[in-house]
């Protein structure tokens, strides 16, 4: 079995859960058996899964794992199933129903959006103090109940299974320096409680328990800031493979000696616990070896691959596509340099009067904060939008004339890859790693220089200005992206699974 790991999955995913996805989906199609793991607890998790078009039985969430909750039939548990004491009022206001009895407030009652499932119960006690919390998940299935001291504080949290049973528990503590300190304990399992400090000692033994299925398993690091721990310190044999999604160096500077991007430190300072590595371009996986060694054994794979349903799909004829649409698909993050987009946009504006900017992808931080106040100051409102989180990325990539994307570092950007599989010309600066191997420099795109913003502008205006060669660049694009047929980058994957058949 391979286990691809990773701390959670949301519906708005970055490039990492994009893919795990796609990696599953290419080893099911060629019978290699898989499943995603996760460690974080989610009540809309399965709901995540189902929009994703994830089975049930292809992933593995610690909470499912140990609450026996993975496959689990749906219902609903709704306002009206909700006991309340025979003299208590209810008054509601929006999606929140307040219980109160003798004048004084018992409960509140919070319901999902645009339903009427309950959502989580909070509990008063005489003095108004919330006493607990109990929450339902998605499935209508009741799944954690919080208990509060009386400074407000969540003092201990239980996980329940669908037999109404806990079987997780988390014990908020204080040690002698006033500091929190979590335990975890996991009852009746197997027999036993077992008791465990910290999270990163019970994802070690969740991956421990998963091992054991008499298999020959190989666990797939995803994730190393919050996987690699339980990895390293696991009991029992697997083979133990770190996956480099992104630069796996914090600058542009001498690779051997540059400081380790934060993400990949530790796993990489532990290098020899590893059985593989895996890299997405033949540069990182040479400079990779060049400063680690080559002791464990290395493959080049992409993150991603094109299906044969869209190498096999029509062309979007240029003409079709929005007249002078500019858009950004990625992580509204510093990385990723959104700033200097819009500031090379507004020379594009002046000289282009219906050009149109879009971004589209979540927000990290303050970032988009920032840059609306950056779009306001130059006066662009009516010009550039920030679109959000989109499962339908594909109409973003079939409607646009250019694509940018300059970021400060990279691995192997799946916008790249999938901008260019629609046929959507690229601007991306040329940076580690990824976007010299996708893009065709002056061919299927454009590949600019890290922080030159007027080329940035520059780039974008000559291809806008010369649509004849910017259609010729997007029918160069389509015949780029089947050097990343799924068939080509199964042929890499099967190299990297004899090895770990060996």
């Amino acid at each position: 079995m391979y286990y691809f790991l990773n701390d959670n999955m949301q519906f708005s995913k970055s490039g990492i859960e994009h893919a795990e996805i796609s990696r599953l989906a290419i080893f099911k199609r060629h019978r290699v058996a898989a499943k995603i793991v996760t460690r974080m607890f989610a009540m809309n998790l399965h709901e995540v899964l189902k929009a994703a078009q994830i089975a049930d039985a292809d992933f593995i969430n610690l909470f499912d794992f140990f609450c026996g909750t993975q496959a689990v039939t749906p219902k609903t548990f709704d306002l009206a199933d909700v006991v309340v004491p025979a003299d208590a009022i209810k008054t509601r206001k929006g999606r929140q129903v307040n219980v109160i009895q003798k004048g004084k407030l018992l409960m509140i009652i919070y319901l999902r959006e645009e339903t009427e499932h309950v959502s989580n119960i909070q509990y008063f006690d005489v003095n108004g103090k919330t006493l607990k919390m109990v929450w339902w998940d998605t499935r209508g299935v009741k799944c954690l109940e919080q208990l509060f001291d009386w400074n407000g504080k969540i003092a201990q949290e239980a996980y329940f299974g669908a037999d109404g049973q806990i079987h997780l528990e988390k014990i908020h503590m204080l040690n002698r320096a006033q500091q929190e300190r979590i335990t975890w304990r996991v009852i009746n399992y197997r027999g036993q409680n077992w008791l465990f400090n910290g999270m990163n000692e019970l994802t070690r033994f969740f991956y421990d328990e998963l091992n054991r299925n008499g298999e020959d398993n190989v666990f797939i690091c995803d994730r190393t800031v919050e996987c690699a721990w339980g990895l390293f310190n696991m009991e029992t044999p697997a083979k133990k493979v770190l996956h480099l999604h992104n630069n796996h160096v914090g600058s542009d500077g001498d690779f051997m000696h540059a400081p380790l991007n934060n993400n990949y430190a530790n796993a990489l300072n532990n290098f020899e616990r590893w059985d593989a590595v895996i890299s997405a371009t033949p540069e990182q996986t040479k400079e990779v070896q060049a400063r680690f060694g080559t002791s464990v054994p290395a493959f080049t794979i992409p993150v991603g691959y094109v299906g044969d349903a869209t190498l096999s799909a029509d062309p979007v004829p240029f003409e079709e596509r929005q007249q002078h649409l500019i858009v950004q698909v990625a992580r509204l993050a510093p990385e990723k340099q959104p700033d200097q987009t819009i500031t090379a946009f507004q020379q594009v504006h002046q000289q282009i009067p219906d050009a149109q900017l879009e971004f589209w992808g979540y927000a990290n931080g303050d970032t988009l904060k920032k840059v609306q106040e950056q779009v306001k100051r130059l006066q662009l409102e009516d010009c550039v939008s920030f679109k959000g989180y989109t499962n339908d990325v594909n109409a973003v990539y079939n409607r646009a004339q250019v694509g940018v994307l300059p970021s400060r570092a990279e691995g192997f950007s799946l916008m790249l890859l999938e901008a260019q599989a629609h046929g959507l010309p690229m601007i991306a600066n040329d940076v580690r790693y990824g976007p010299s191997a996708i893009i065709q420099d002056g061919v299927s795109g454009i590949l600019t220089t890290c922080d030159n913003v007027q080329q940035l502008a520059d780039s974008m205006l000559s291809l806008l200005q010369r649509p004849d060669q910017l259609a010729e660049y997007s029918r160069a694009a389509y015949q780029n992206s089947h050097r990343y047929s799924e068939k080509a980058v199964f042929t890499q994957w099967q190299g990297f699974i004899r090895q770990m058949q060996s």
